[in-house]
């Protein structure tokens, strides 16, 4: 079965002040560069969606390895669109990701596959793994799919599931990859990547 990645563009950006998944970015959009990237990993993608949430199906309609679930309660938070997503996963393990780091490389995806099967083979216990740029967390996570439901038992969902993983042991995966870290929250956050090295070309 093709391993999933669970893509999260369901809010509204209030943050940014302008809405953050269909942003220029180089010769395509933030959210269509991190849906490629986990395409190009050979990923099927759940991509969950909420506000406008119909502009995003339609930019994806007919792509055979996205599926678009809507979450009607967008607005009370991350967690609940994780959740959305998951509950329409069909394998044992899936990615997390969130639809705002443009930068995460298909190697990254790659190498958290890489160390799920190496820690099988050597019978470690299966762990949530996050990508790590320099000894910290970052994004996307790899987990059994499992573990990652059971934050829907989470009192009033207000806990975030990386605080709910952090009870599985999970473990850093160092990925070489600064992007794991780098997500567009703010104006200032966008102008930043406008200038660093020519990644956004506007």
């Amino acid at each position: 079965m093709t391993q999933e990645c669970v893509i999260t563009a369901a809010g509204a950006s209030s943050r940014m002040g302008t809405w953050k998944p269909l942003l220029k970015f180089g010769d395509s959009t933030l959210i269509e560069t991190v849906v490629g990237t986990a395409l190009s990993a050979e990923l099927r993608v759940i991509l969950v969606v909420g506000y406008r949430g119909d502009e995003l199906a339609d930019r994806f309609a007919g792509h055979p390895r996205v599926i678009v679930v809507r979450n009607p309660e967008w607005g009370s938070g991350l967690l609940g669109s994780l959740l959305e997503g998951l509950q329409a996963c069909e394998g044992r393990t899936v990615f997390l990701m969130n639809g705002d780091k443009p930068l995460v490389s298909a190697n990254t995806y790659r190498k958290l596959s890489t160390e799920a099967e190496r820690r099988m083979v050597s019978g470690l216990p299966e762990v949530p793994l996050f990508a790590a740029y320099q000894g910290k967390a970052g994004h996307p996570v790899f987990v059994r799919r499992e573990i990652a439901l059971g934050a829907v038992s989470l009192p009033g969902r207000s806990e975030k599931m990386r605080d709910h993983l952090s009870r599985y042991n999970p473990v850093l995966v160092e990925c070489e990859d600064e992007g794991v870290l780098v997500d567009i929250d703010t104006p200032e956050d966008y102008e930043r990547l406008r200038s660093k090295d020519g990644i956004l070309d506007l």
